[in-house]
């Protein structure tokens, strides 16, 4: 079925073709209002448990303890008496540094936390009080905070921190600790250049890099060889005094060189990696000739990082999509539904992600199979398809739950993020395959889907809202209103969309949360084979 403005189309024709199609189209969803709204109230309780597991305070406390003088984490432990440093950057660690803080009180003599600029006044004005006492550091904190990174971007005022930080690290000793936290976007607020290259040399030549090709695994490479903290560096700058990483990821399979671009792991890559990288893309031309000096006298010199040179060091992920999904199960069983969990490194295009959803909700509703789209032909394995069929056959409600970070292709000038376009795209997919969720008698009265799809941090790509909830009616009452579903997808503008239908009904706006764990998608199918 393709979307036009049929309203305009009634006019023309003189025929109520509008209230005929939507009669026609809601005939396969009369549903059960209060149902409905007891699905989205239950997505949004299970979000929140999703979130609560992935509190940057939580993740701290969870895995750092301290009891008479000794530092206790994953099985190792420290002596502690007044030698601990900390340092932090990333867009989450300001409340892992305030947990931080509460643990060690007056054995942290000194520290710095890099954090994107305004983030603390966005805070403070969000009017979480919780938020709040939770993450901003008191008065008379021994850690001192540095904002940076205007838009993402690595900066004068992030390099400034970054030196602080390396300076620290510098300055520890045999018998003291540095704590390091990271949390996404720690790349962006730890620039620093080796000697002879300046930040807008290493800028340029990523922007080179990335728009001749380059995938996130060869900027990486080059990334961290010109940099003189990431790649292992930092973690080399403080040796031998003990390092304490936690890190919370924001990459999808939790990879600890990738994450800030591994600033206390060994880096295996070298110069020569990265002028293969260079070469390989035929980008010479347009990378600064510095960079290009660098790297080649810099590989006949030769030698690299090698794996077993960090003994000092204990890296450990403290909360990633994976804790956020995990406790999203519990709570969803708690409810009284069957969970199933789709997966953790979910990805790919948004809108045919959204697509692949719909036909999850269509497996999970009736029981079969759909394989219209491709997306769902590559992510739904055999055991995924039994898992929720089994969840169908088990009278109860399903509850199927997603994890990771889709992209945007932007095809409009639209204002939107992933999670609204995915919600939108579902929403569309379902009412385009209507007939498929249509039951016998009485029991289309009964049946009911949501999708929740929101990030973890609060923000949905440029706009204030986590994500969206989309549902089985919301095309057809966009429609009665007035609203192309389509039309706003086309532009990718599904911001637009959820702010205007119901006055912003479906949107999901949270605020600042305070972590970041990359998505969650939430879907609750309540197939009309079950008694009400």
């Amino acid at each position: 079925m393709t979307f036009v403005f049929l309203k305009s189309v009634k006019n023309v024709t003189g025929r109520n073709l509008y209230s005929l199609w939507r009669s026609r189209w809601l005939s396969h969803f009369s549903i059960n209002k209060d149902l409905q709204l007891k699905l989205k109230s239950d997505a949004q309780i299970i979000f929140k448990a999703a979130l609560t597991a992935v509190s940057t305070q939580e993740m701290v406390k969870n895995n750092l303890t301290f009891h008479q003088n000794i530092l206790s984490l994953k099985g190792r432990e420290y002596a502690v008496n007044r030698n601990v440093s900390v340092v932090a950057f990333g867009k989450a660690v300001l409340g892992m540094a305030k947990a931080t803080e509460d643990i060690l009180r007056d054995n942290i003599n000194r520290g710095m936390a890099s954090v994107p600029i305004g983030l603390p006044d966005a805070i403070k004005a969000s009017g979480n009080k919780e938020l709040i006492e939770k993450s901003i550091l008191s008065d008379d904190s021994p850690i001192t905070m540095l904002e940076g990174a205007m838009n993402n971007l690595p900066d004068g005022k992030a390099y400034y921190a970054a030196s602080r930080i390396k300076q620290i690290a510098e300055d520890v000793g045999e018998n003291d600790i540095l704590v390091v936290l990271i949390s996404g976007g720690g790349s962006a607020l730890l620039p620093f250049p080796v000697a002879g290259i300046t930040l807008d040399d290493k800028l340029r030549t990523i922007k080179a890099l990335a728009s001749s090709g380059a995938n996130i695994h060869e900027l990486n490479i080059v990334r961290k060889n010109l940099s003189g903290l990431k790649g292992g560096k930092l973690a080399k700058a403080a040796f031998p005094a003990k390092v304490v990483s936690l890190i919370l990821s924001d990459v999808i399979g939790d990879p600890l060189d990738i994450i800030a671009s591994g600033p206390t792991v060994p880096d295996p890559s070298t110069p020569r990696d990265c002028l293969e990288v260079i070469n390989k893309l035929n980008a010479k031309g347009k990378i600064p000739d510095g960079v290009i000096q660098y790297l080649q006298q810099s590989d006949q010199k030769g030698g690299h990082a090698k794996l077993d040179e960090f003994p000092h060091v204990q890296n450990v992920i403290v909360g990633s999509n994976r804790f956020a999904v995990e406790a999203a199960f519990k709570r969803a069983k708690e409810l009284g539904y069957t969970p199933v969990v789709l997966s953790t490194t979910l990805s790919g295009e948004a809108r045919d992600v959204g697509s692949m959803f719909s036909d999850l909700a269509q497996l999970a509703w009736n029981g079969h199979v759909p394989h219209h789209s491709p997306v769902t032909k590559a992510l739904l394995s055999d055991n995924i398809i039994n898992q929720v069929i089994t969840a169908r056959n088990s009278k109860k409600p399903v509850c199927i739950i997603a994890g990771g970070e889709t992209t945007v292709t932007l095809q409009g000038k639209g204002s939107g993020g992933r999670n609204q376009e995915l919600a939108l795209a579902l929403a569309i997919d379902v009412s385009k395959n209507a007939e498929n969720f249509a039951s016998k008698s009485d029991d289309k009265l009964k049946g009911g889907l949501v999708l929740l799809s929101a990030g973890t941090d609060g923000q949905d790509g440029p706009t204030p809202a986590a994500g969206a909830i989309a549902d089985q009616c919301q095309v057809a009452e966009a429609l009665n209103d007035g609203l192309d579903p389509q039309g706003f997808l086309k532009h990718n503008d599904s911001y637009s969309f959820y702010s205007t239908f119901k006055n912003g009904r479906d949107h999901l706006i949270t605020g600042l949360t305070g972590t970041n764990v990359m998505d969650i998608q939430i879907l609750l199918v309540f197939p009309p084979l079950i008694d009400l």
